[in-house]
């Protein structure tokens, strides 16, 4: 009678150990994160996104679709209107698409995390072609911490 006990309460308290190690090890709330979806629609002259706030340390996967009849490119990057360079606009940039990646009628995706927080008016999305900033194509975002 007093082995039976023993075994009863050793496989419960085994059972309890081995479910406690499998939660650990589940990923649970602070395992890695699915992206937060973005949909971003470039259209002549303007740029709409599903969001326009975002988290530091949060993976987003942007879906950018060239609605428009001609190609636009998608930046995120602080504002900065006048002509830029190619080579400006990669320097200033934090991630983006080029023309080449959205002529008319194409989508395609960009994944993208924010490291540091960024006030109003610090960050936009924007479409810097000749004419196009200009035009209207860019959107103010904010990144929270």
């Amino acid at each position: 009678m007093f082995r039976e006990r023993s075994s009863s309460k050793l496989f419960v308290l085994f059972t309890l150990i081995a479910a406690l190690l499998l939660a650990g090890c589940s990923g649970g709330a602070s395992g890695s994160t699915s992206p937060v979806e973005v949909q971003v629609k470039l259209t002549e002259f303007q740029i709409t996104s599903s969001l326009t706030t975002f988290t530091v340390g949060v993976p987003y996967h942007f879906i950018v679709t060239n609605s428009g009849t001609v190609a636009h490119e998608f930046q995120i990057m602080p504002p900065a209107s006048g002509q830029l360079t190619q080579d400006q606009i990669q320097k200033m940039s934090l991630a983006g698409l080029s023309k080449d990646d959205l002529p008319a009628g194409a989508t395609k995706e960009l994944d993208y995390t924010f490291t540091q927080a960024y006030a109003q008016g610090a960050l936009e999305l924007a479409c810097h072609l000749p004419g196009h900033y200009e035009a209207g194509m860019h959107i103010s975002i904010v990144v929270n911490k």
